[in-house]
């Protein structure tokens, strides 16, 4: 199931907030190893704070075992703010229908057990269509996103037909690439056809969006 969290209504939220951020550490901090923020058992950073749309796949349980988050690339990004050594010189990527997706992670801790068709993780499959009908609802053209070598590699197997944008320029010792990704109805369809997924994610009929797109 897909959750979706505004920014500034993660006060009604807390424990689900919590449990993302504990993720992100684990995934980010722990596992990958990256330079990132950490506060305590969080991983969190200066993006968290501009209010970005959460979206959180929750096993049967309840508990969060993946996680998302979308920001419109006319404010702040990572792409601009922090990655823009991916772009060429001058160059930005700035469009009310164009979303930036960052902080893709999922547990390794799969207390169902679920894995969808072609053994993709059940909570891989979902937040990406998830992404999609978040996309589509909110009238975006692309979402563009700032990845590593091994999510490219789990981009490429779950069949996202990527754009590159940038790189790959070694940040920290990793391989990192900018891609974007066109958002639409059909291949959205095709996707949650290919992996097994059935009906709308998102469980109310327009998601909580930082805005429309103009």
């Amino acid at each position: 199931m897909i959750v979706t969290i505004n920014g500034n209504e993660r006060s009604r939220y807390p424990e689900l907030i919590d449990q993302m951020h504990v993720l992100r550490k684990e995934v980010f901090h722990e596992r990958l190893k990256w330079d990132v923020e950490i506060k305590g058992d969080w991983e969190i950073d200066k993006f968290d704070d501009y209010d970005p749309l959460y979206l959180l796949s929750l096993d049967d349980a309840g508990y969060v075992r993946g996680a998302l988050r979308l920001l419109p690339t006319t404010g702040p990004n990572m792409l601009r703010d922090v990655f823009h050594c991916l772009l060429p010189a001058g160059e930005i990527i700035e469009s009310p229908v164009i979303w930036e997706s960052s902080r893709f992670c999922v547990s390794l801790r799969d207390r169902d057990g679920n894995r969808s068709l072609s053994n993709l993780n059940t909570a891989t499959a979902e937040i990406i269509a998830a992404m999609g009908e978040v996309g589509v609802l909110a009238g975006l053209s692309n979402i563009v996103t700032v990845y590593d070598h091994f999510l490219r590699r789990i981009i490429s197997r779950a069949g996202c037909d990527e754009t590159l944008v940038g790189g790959p320029v070694d940040i920290g010792g990793v391989k990192t690439y900018a891609g974007m990704f066109k958002v639409d109805e059909y291949d959205l369809e095709q996707f949650k056809l290919r992996w097994g997924l059935e009906g709308d994610l998102i469980n109310h009929q327009e998601p909580r969006v930082i805005g429309a797109a103009a």
